[in-house]
């Protein structure tokens, strides 16, 4: 089973597997790909209405110079997206610190096969897979679809699965924001990796990752992990240096807080679009079993900017910097002991 486990862990990296709650609000929450907890966003209910287009450019100025946001695209273009994420984590007991370090890189392309109505018909389609992860002793694990099969058998087994979505196309429909109406396709991807596989697995293990692939590779996770990327639009019309920002209160799993992630639209001329991210997550909570007390405390900050091609609305850039202190502390017997974990994730996009 030990490829198993490893196919989970490298997986859950590239399509996003939901935990939910709920706040304060009674919103429900979830925990993204990135491991933040957000507001969980259902696939669009409504379609946004088509916007009328005065000049062949998707970020448009108004009469009292605000701006207008949507995609532009055009019919028969191909977009491609290259996600890139490097994270390194660090934790000390204050005598001893380990180091882990992880990246991973997945391109995917969109083609715009029909536009009606306000709503693109995109074919999309894997190109590219790589993970690569460094554990406390400083041993690699690494896997690249571009490159030959490792000769590892646990990481080819990884290796495998991902080589088997690439090139496979399925068909999504994504309205004027980026909002997903609907996702088709993946039942076939699914089965061609199962088969691709299943010499290499019992049948106990054929089950298990059956049922990975329908909880990870599916409508829901898909639109998700598209419109955490994409659906980057404000929904109101902004002037220069004004901002729009998401926040929520979080309560999960004994965790109590707050997050907020707050964009500023700095700048847009014929070529490019810029915004400018910022944004923090506070959380803290406490528990007792059997004799043990625990407490944690985590905060992190967010910074960096996204450019915006201004005639299509695609992204042309996007980088993104996230750090993450925490401190645990559990307590038993009268002894204390304090665990500060670090963390930085770098993600870029184009």
């Amino acid at each position: 089973m030990k490829k198993i486990f490893l196919a989970v862990a490298i997986f859950t990296t590239v399509v996003a597997c939901k935990k939910e709650s709920k706040d304060e609000a009674g919103q429900e929450l979830v925990i993204d790909e990135k491991g933040d907890t957000i507001v969980k966003v259902e696939a669009a209910d409504t379609i946004a209405k088509p916007l009328e287009v005065s000049e062949n450019t998707a970020i448009q100025q108004n009469e009292d110079n605000t701006f207008d946001f949507r995609y532009n695209l055009e019919k028969g273009k191909t977009y491609p997206i290259t996600l890139a994420v490097k994270g390194i984590n660090t934790a000390s007991d204050g005598n001893k610190t380990i180091k882990m370090s992880n990246e991973s890189k997945k391109t995917i392309e969109y083609t715009v096969k029909d536009i009606k109505d306000g709503v693109y018909t995109l074919d999309v389609v894997s190109k590219q897979y790589s993970e690569k992860m460094t554990d406390p002793e400083g041993k690699t694990m690494s896997y690249d679809t571009s490159g030959a099969k490792p000769a590892d058998k646990d990481i080819a087994f990884s290796w495998s699965i991902y080589k088997g979505m690439i090139g496979k196309p399925y068909t999504m429909k994504v309205d004027q924001k980026g909002k997903v109406i609907s996702v088709t396709g993946l039942d076939k991807i699914r089965q061609q990796i199962e088969a691709s596989v299943k010499s290499q697995l019992s049948a106990e293990e054929q089950k298990f990752i059956s049922e990975m692939l329908k909880n990870s590779l599916n409508e829901k996770a898909i639109s998700a992990q598209f419109e955490e990327t994409m659906n980057i639009y404000p929904d109101k019309k902004l002037k220069l240096n004004e901002s729009w920002s998401d926040s929520q209160n979080i309560n999960e799993g004994g965790l109590k807080g707050n997050s907020n992630l707050t964009r500023t639209l700095m700048n847009v001329d014929s070529n490019n679009t810029k915004i400018t991210v910022k944004g923090g997550q506070k959380l803290s909570g406490s528990d007792a079993q059997q004799g043990m007390k625990m407490s944690v405390n985590m905060d992190a900050d967010v910074t960096g900017s996204i450019v915006l091609d201004t005639k299509s609305g695609w992204i042309n850039n996007v980088s993104l910097t996230k750090k993450e202190t925490s401190k645990r502390t559990m307590e038993m017997n009268g002894k204390k002991q304090t665990m500060t974990e670090t963390a930085t994730t770098t993600t870029t996009v184009n």
